[in-house]
């Protein structure tokens, strides 16, 4: 290997990385949004939603996967393999479980509540300040932007946990087992997803204390 070639292997790979979280950023956010939009004439007996999230879904894995092989051809990234590895597995369980949610509406044929569309609507938030964290990261120069999209992130999860408490008190007070075995669940998957998204706003903070 000629001393060129030498030093390009041992240059920081950030653009590498960079791109690729912003692949994943700007994907979830677009299937939040579509998750969102979803709601608004809302039918069961239509699963192009459904369709429309799993091939999302299968999008991000693939990206996710991208990173993984990045991560173990580069000998230098922008910041801890660790803390790379974690993030990426964050992404992709926020696109994870978007999916699951919708798919249990679909299998369940879960009644509409609105607190589905209210969660989603909770979702794409989280998504669009994971997307502005991810893009103030780069380079470590906006930190600020970083630290207050993660505080948001972090509130929208606490909005999450009151709107699953209400949701649940209110399901209960109709009486009726089945719905509320079916509804449950699927609220349960909703909250999850921003717990999820405070995970990555966690391990967003962690990055940025070691290296801002």
């Amino acid at each position: 290997m000629g001393i060129g070639n030498i030093f390009h292997a041992f240059q920081p790979k950030d653009k590498v990385f960079y791109v690729l979280f912003e692949k994943v950023t700007d994907n979830l956010v677009a299937m939040a949004e579509d998750f969102k939009n979803g709601f608004k004439d809302f039918d069961l007996n239509d699963d192009s939603m459904l369709k429309l999230l799993s091939d999302y879904e299968h999008k991000n894995d693939n990206l996710t996967h991208e990173i993984f092989v990045a991560l173990s051809k580069n000998f230098i990234t922008p910041f801890d393999r660790e803390d790379i590895h974690t993030l990426a597995t964050g992404l992709d369980d926020i696109a994870d479980y978007i999916y699951a949610s919708a798919k249990y509406i679909f299998l369940y044929k879960s009644p509409h509540m609105k607190a589905y569309a209210d969660f989603a609507l909770l979702i794409h938030k989280a998504c669009l300040e994971i997307q502005t964290a991810m893009k103030n990261l780069k380079g470590f120069k906006n930190m600020e932007q970083v630290k207050e999209a993660c505080i948001k992130i972090n509130s929208i999860e606490n909005i999450a946990d009151d709107l699953l408490s209400n949701s649940m008190v209110e399901l209960f007070e109709t009486g009726d087992a089945i719905n509320i075995i079916k509804i449950s669940s699927v609220l349960n998957y909703l909250e999850i997803v921003t717990d999820k998204a405070e995970d990555v706003a966690n391990t967003i903070e962690t990055i940025m204390i070691k290296y801002a």
